[in-house]
């Protein structure tokens, strides 16, 4: 997740560099993430104290252990058994006991921290985050607009999400926050925290949901209030063909490219290489498809690919299945009209590439 360890000799400080935002974000004498979100005392607080027993109770026991080798070792050959007891109840009892409580107050300290995770303060901001193989979608409070494979969120203010998955179990895990919750198809979960270091930070999947689960990733940029009240997550740059097809590509990036690839090698669906392609004369023209109309049961038919078809194939992707691929299923996007034009003329452009 992170790499290149900064060394701090005068301040006695470790570093490390975040790659999403290529800063120094400085480590404890741990090895932990410093304070970044309000959601990091319970959740340290608890590793420390599980590390601090693991420790002891390793020291302890090997002790003990390579005393009795030591002491009551067999010296010679011919030495009998120094003992026959075969237990010793009040032993027993108290290292059954003492591990006892100290694994419920872990339980009780970690489920205290989990049910203050999911209740969330009223002044919190309602986010929605939806999880799909494999990508994520995030709505926004007083907004229409949402964003793919990236988050915005406003430092020192808190943020709430209800999440959701539309296919299988997901996982929403920022670590650098310390907050981690199961998405669960069928139902809605809970969690919030309060982000208090302005940069750029990791949203994981963290529970296994498929063959392109490791490329289930998004960017949180935590921003100021001036910067936030510019909504960056609604900004389209259309203004030129270039800038189109840039704002285009990072939409690629960040939703379809777990899916399709646009050098012409296959994943779980078709790449966008040669969907558009240069007839005789240099024209940009679409290339011949072979589809199941209404579904992978359906008829089989030949059709010329153009703009209808992809703006139909994102909204209602089973509408014409490509043959080939009739095992895969894609989830429907509502993308404003803008950004699927954008989208293709993105496909457009790679008739030029090689």
């Amino acid at each position: 997740m992170f790499a290149h360890l900064i060394q701090d000799p005068a301040q006695a400080k470790n570093y490390i560099e975040n790659p999403a935002s290529g800063k120094a974000v400085e480590l404890d004498y741990f090895g932990q993430l410093t304070s970044l979100a309000s959601t990091f005392d319970h959740v340290d607080n608890l590793f420390y104290f599980t590390y601090a027993v693991c420790i002891f109770f390793f020291v302890l026991i090997t002790g003990v252990l390579a005393w009795t080798v030591v002491v009551h070792r067999r010296k010679t050959f011919d030495q009998p058994a120094a003992s026959n007891m075969t237990h010793n109840t009040p032993l027993e009892v108290v290292w059954t006991v003492i591990p006892l409580i100290i694994v419920m107050v872990m339980f009780a300290w970690g489920f205290k921290g989990s049910l203050d995770m999911m209740t969330v303060p009223a002044n919190a901001r309602q986010y929605k985050a939806s999880a799909k193989q494999w990508n994520w979608t995030f709505s926004y409070p007083n907004s229409v607009a949402q964003s793919y494979g990236e988050l915005w969120l406003e430092v020192d203010k808190p943020a709430s999400f209800l999440l959701e998955s539309t296919d299988v179990l997901h996982a929403f895990f920022m670590p650098s926050q310390r907050v981690k919750r199961d998405v669960v198809p069928g139902r809605y979960q809970t969690l919030w925290f309060t982000p208090t270091v302005l940069g750029e930070f990791h949203l994981f999947c963290a529970e296994y949901c498929g063959d392109d689960h490791s490329k289930m990733y998004a960017k949180v940029h935590v921003v100021t209030a001036e910067e936030y009240a510019k909504k960056p997550w609604d900004v389209w740059v259309d203004d030129t063909p270039a800038n189109q097809l840039a704002s285009a590509q990072k939409l690629y990036s960040a939703l379809c490219s777990s899916c399709h690839t646009v050098n012409g090698t296959q994943l779980v669906g078709p790449t966008w290489k040669g969907l558009f392609v240069k007839d005789a004369s240099g024209k940009i023209v679409g290339s011949q498809r072979e589809v199941h109309v209404g579904g992978a049961a359906g008829p089989k038919q030949m059709i010329t690919v153009d703009e209808a078809y992809i703006a139909e194939s994102i909204k209602a992707p089973e509408a014409k299945k490509v043959v080939g691929f009739e095992a895969q299923s894609m989830t429907a996007f509502e993308l404003p009209e803008n950004k699927v034009k954008g989208l293709i003329e993105y496909m457009k452009s790679l008739a030029d590439s090689k």
